[in-house]
């Protein structure tokens, strides 16, 4: 009995498991098919082309053309998609909670819906064709209504969310925003107060640069790419507080027939121009305005409105010079009757001059990025008559960049400082204007041919050093590496080597780099305490032999020091000091030391 009990039980599950997977196969569960039965309408948002909403009070026609919805009545202006979309969203998804058959609705039943004058009527249009459907009364508990479909003889209640959605009035659904446009596409900005015109444009794009902004009038010059970008940024979010009117003739009220300013913004040969008026007497935190080529008299906040009012220097490019730092191929800097010149292969700088020597990398690019950091104070003169005036007829020092060939990319020259003011003089020798700046704004450009240097010194290769002679305060020491690589100590007679501080020492003087390079000679030694050096390191590389020696300290963290070839005297740091000076031998025997004395 259990047995047959049992088959049952298991055929009855292989059915009820076939059944789902069908079910699942077919792509629809149970649950879906009931959800799709109850659904309201068989409608997309997206295939929906016209929209009326019909009420008691108004009839409100939007059409969605090129994917953009516009209101055809009672006025023809811009819709705001997303309103539209949202009641067409609420349709789509919206669930029958329930519904009455024919026989249900006989009688009286469609007026106590609320269905034979309906609150609202919304007929839209899609590919098949125009649908309508009436909103009828509230129930009892408030939480739905009656709705009836145009053309079926039954009636269903739903959540009262959806009337609410489609129940809108015209304000609700137009676009609020002011002037529509995309930022990236605008070309030109035009603002008007009074007499006053500041236009801003944008460039012509070089070679594989963007289009930059320039202020066009009352000046030509660069503009704060990143301010005008705000500004069109805030312009672009501007939006409407109040629709106030549609009657062109009231714009007197408003101060618009002869408005306190004009914003226009162009996107090629087609703008936009915004009048703005007064505020309402009663409220400063609103300001009137309308579109040039529009009927509509708005309302926006009173602080947007005043982020238009810009002065030409508010959108001044601060920065004294502007320029793309890998387009730099060469930087003469001149002060006086000297010039130093840097040059790129592309990887690597140089210094050149009689004998080009390699520049030190970091303090290149440092320049090249304090020279582009550096910001005026003050516009001083956009049209200077007397250059001697701020001491620009004869620089104190100037700086220029070159890209390819004789391509000058930018050139600074640096004038006097204002001791009243001390603001320092600067100019750009492709503009007409003089800046002003911190008076230590340039300071700290380098001026010497030291300075760009590079900072190591040695140009060796620990393994091809064969002889290295350490003469020390406590005695000499030479050392040799046999054919065999291995390094042996030839003098003293006597000692074991440290292998690990050997290694140091040679890594030290094959990669040394130094804090500054003093002088480009060996004269006046004994002013730096070479005359008597404390360490004298002397090492053969092949035919070569050069010299490192260790002199007087210079402060507390900082020692002098020279090397043979190039001759140059610089210092070094502590640490260095310290691994240069540790001891090389592990003990000293005072007598009879064994034989072995190598290293590995």
């Amino acid at each position: 009995m259990k047995s047959r009990t049992t088959i049952i039980l298991v055929m009855l599950a292989l059915v009820l498991g076939g059944y789902v997977y069908w079910d699942i196969k077919k792509g629809t569960t149970t649950e879906e098919a009931e959800r799709k039965a109850n659904k309201l309408l068989d409608i997309k948002t997206a295939d929906v082309t016209r929209l009326e909403l019909i009420s008691s009070n108004q009839t409100i026609v939007a059409e969605r053309v090129q994917e953009k919805w516009e209101i055809k009545q009672p006025l023809a202006v811009r819709a705001d998609d997303n309103a539209v979309n949202s009641i067409l969203d609420q349709l789509e998804f919206a669930q029958r909670e329930r519904t009455f058959t024919e026989k249900e609705l006989d009688g009286p039943a469609l007026s106590d819906f609320g269905l034979t004058s309906p609150r609202l009527r919304l007929v839209f249009r899609d590919k098949k064709g125009e649908q309508a459907i009436i909103f009828g009364s509230e129930t009892v508990t408030k939480d739905a209504v009656y709705v009836q479909i145009h053309g079926q003889q039954t009636a269903c209640l739903v959540g009262k969310h959806v009337f609410d959605r489609a129940n809108v009035t015209l304000d609700s659904l137009r676009n609020r925003t002011v002037m529509d446009f995309a930022s990236a596409a605008a070309t030109r900005i035009e603002i008007k107060v009074a007499d006053r015109l500041l236009e801003l444009g944008k460039s012509p794009a070089r070679t594989n640069a963007e289009p930059r902004w320039v202020i066009v009038k009352p000046v030509q010059a660069r503009a704060d790419q990143q301010r005008v970008g705000d500004l069109l940024h805030e312009i672009a979010g501007l939006r409407v507080r109040d629709f106030i009117s549609e009657n062109a003739k009231e714009l007197r009220a408003y101060h618009l027939d002869d408005p306190r300013s004009e914003l226009t913004v162009w996107m090629g040969d087609k703008g936009q121009t915004l009048l703005i008026g007064d505020s309402p007497t009663n409220d400063a935190s609103r300001v009137y305005v309308k579109l040039k080529s529009a009927d509509s008299v708005v309302t926006v906040p009173a602080d947007s409105v005043r982020k238009f009012g810009v002065q030409v220097n508010d959108v001044r490019d601060t920065h004294v010079l502007s320029f793309n730092e890998a387009e730099v191929r060469r930087i003469e800097v001149a002060k006086g009757a000297d010039k130093i010149t840097l040059t790129s292969t592309g990887h690597f700088w140089n210094v050149s001059g009689p004998a080009p020597v390699p520049a030190e990398d970091a303090v290149v690019q440092d320049l090249l990025r304090r020279l582009g950091g550096i910001t005026s104070t003050q516009f001083v003169a956009d049209v200077a008559t007397d250059l001697g005036k701020y001491g620009l007829a004869t620089p104190d020092m100037s700086v220029t960049l070159l890209g390819e060939g004789t391509n000058v990319i930018a050139s600074l020259l640096v004038g006097v400082t204002d001791p009243k003011s001390e603001v320092r003089y600067l100019k750009r020798g492709d503009e007409p204007f003089v800046y002003g700046v911190l008076s230590n704004a340039t300071a700290w450009i380098p001026t010497t041919r030291l300075a760009y240097r590079a900072r190591r010194i040695a140009e060796l290769t620990v393994d091809d050093m064969t002889m290295l002679v350490v003469e020390r305060p406590d005695g000499k020491f030479v050392l040799q590496r046999g054919p065999d690589k291995k390094w042996k100590m030839t003098e003293p007679a006597q000692g074991v080597l440290n292998v690990d501080r050997l290694q140091q020492l040679l890594d030290m003087i094959a990669f040394l780099r130094v804090e500054e390079i003093v002088r480009e000679n060996l004269e006046h030694p004994a002013q730096y305490g070479l005359d008597k050096p404390t360490h004298r390191f002397t090492v053969t590389t092949g035919a070569k032999t050069s010299v490192l020696q260790l002199g007087q300290p210079k402060d507390a963290v900082a020692t002098f020091a020279s090397w043979s070839d190039p001759a140059l005297v610089f210092t070094i740091g502590s640490p260095t000091v310290t691994t240069l000076t540790n001891a090389i031998l592990t003990t000293v025997i005072p007598t009879n030391p064994p034989t072995a004395r190598t290293t590995p």
